[in-house]
């Protein structure tokens, strides 16, 4: 996403947009309620900080309309968030934003909003500060969220139920990031030609996905890592739905894997 926000001028632009939304939304009586409560310091500095935790999707995905994920009782009606939804388009084509690239603005802005109004009604912290974190608090984060995880023996938090395919977390205190990661180990090592076709084909579906592809003698495996800062804390809705979604993404390696030349984890 940062790469399409430069396209456009950088954060300076960005910053723009979104305020400009903000006081198009709040300025019509109509749908103000959309952000009833929501300070614009709060959306902004949200918009800024989290959106490393929103998965980029497919070209299909992004045809479809984003959703109102925030709680039920804080939802406006299907007509006025469609009404915000046009507000927000209107703005980007006049920023001459390319049509191409308005969906993923629209996805990507929309469900960061939906996070800040969450906030708004939440009575207990949905927000992991940065010195919490470590292999218990994650592993406790995705147990709270109906997944299912268990901090392995060299640090790395595996999630089995809950997700499309397992994932690990790895965690790094030093810089403070926390990695997604896929691996689809071979059933034969032998095989790395028949593994790079599957990486690539599977690429193809997902090419925002970082494959890689590693073999030896004893293992060889797909591999894909997704690096989250969290130095400013982990906001655990935004989290586990990034969580879920890489996972769902990374299923895709196994999908197309017709000959079964991986070893499928969920089999």
């Amino acid at each position: 996403m940062l790469t399409l926000i430069n396209k456009y001028g950088g954060e300076k632009f960005y910053k723009k947009l979104v305020t400009q939304f903000y006081e198009e939304v709040t300025a019509q009586r109509a749908m103000r309620h959309y952000f009833f409560n929501v300070p614009f310091d709060k959306l902004l500095s949200d918009q800024m900080e989290y959106g490393q935790f929103i998965m980029k999707k497919t070209e299909r995905g992004y045809r479809e309309p984003p959703m109102q994920w925030a709680p039920n009782d804080i939802r406006v009606s299907p007509s006025v968030f469609d009404e915000v939804m046009v507000t927000l388009e209107n703005l980007m084509f006049k920023a001459k934003v390319s049509r191409d690239d308005v969906p993923v603005f629209n996805w990507h802005i929309l469900d960061l909003c939906e996070e800040t109004r969450s906030q708004t009604v939440d009575t207990k912290i949905m927000t992991l500060k940065a010195v919490e974190i470590n292999a218990e608090s994650i592993k406790e984060m995705y147990d709270k969220n109906k997944a299912d995880g268990r901090v392995e023996k060299n640090g790395e938090v595996f999630v089995t139920k809950g997700v499309t395919y397992p994932i690990w977390n790895t965690i790094k205190p030093v810089d403070q990031t926390i990695s997604l990661v896929g691996r689809a180990f071979a059933n034969d090592p032998g095989r790395v030609t028949e593994m790079n076709d599957i990486k690539e084909r599977a690429m193809l579906k997902v090419p925002f996905l970082n494959l890689k592809s590693y073999a030896s003698e004893k293992v060889s495996f797909i591999h894909c890592e997704l690096k989250l800062s969290y130095a400013t804390g982990i906001p655990v809705r935004l989290m586990m739905r990034c969580a879920r979604e890489f996972s769902t993404s990374f299923n895709e390696v196994l999908a197309v894997d017709k000959e079964q030349v991986l070893k499928n984890l969920t089999r």
